[in-house]
């Protein structure tokens, strides 16, 4: 019964995995004040490739609903409006520039753990609507590097969730 029940929980454990785990973001300088983000009721995010990046429009508008949705559940009432209407002086435009998107082997991934890893690192630049002023930027990672069945099993689009979480904090500007 106690082997049965140890295998229970290194089950559940693996297979609640990392891959849609939060990635990680870093301020790159200053710091949005409290009083210059709440000036903005609106928002605008537009998730874009770099040039040596292959995106399509169905991989970014499925990252843009992705983080709209995060941003929703995580802090509902901090935007009154997003992507919707034409952008104002409460408008916040959130520009994500992917910098790698890397989907990784997953026979790799099933071979041996850090093989076969998934990648997918941005830019993230906070700025006014009308003024374009920078207001704060951030460099934001999520890696998913597992093996095994889960490894195999775990695609590009389970990472972007991942992905997704970090970016909608470095919007909302969570630690």
């Amino acid at each position: 019964m106690t082997y049965f029940f140890i295998t229970l929980v290194f089950v559940a454990s693996f297979l609640s995995g990392c891959a849609d785990n939060a990635g990680s973001h870093q301020l790159l300088g200053s710091a949005m004040s409290s009083n210059q983000a709440d000036r903005f009721s609106d928002l605008v995010i537009t998730v874009k490739a770099d040039n040596h990046v292959t995106l399509n429009q169905t991989d970014t508008d499925r990252m843009t609903k992705l983080i709209v949705a995060d941003i929703k559940t995580t802090s509902p009432k901090r935007f009154k409006s997003i992507n919707t209407g034409a952008p104002g002086s409460t408008t916040l435009n959130a520009s994500v520039a992917i910098k790698n998107y890397d989907e990784g082997s997953a026979f790799a991934r099933f071979m041996m753990i850090g093989l076969g890893q998934m990648h997918i690192d941005a830019e993230v630049t906070l700025a006014d609507s009308l003024s374009n002023e920078k207001m704060a930027r951030y460099e934001v990672n999520k890696t998913f590097a597992w093996h095994g069945f889960y490894g195999a099993l775990t695609d590009i689009k389970d990472t972007e969730v991942g992905f997704c979480k970090a970016v909608a904090d470095a919007i909302l500007g969570k630690d």
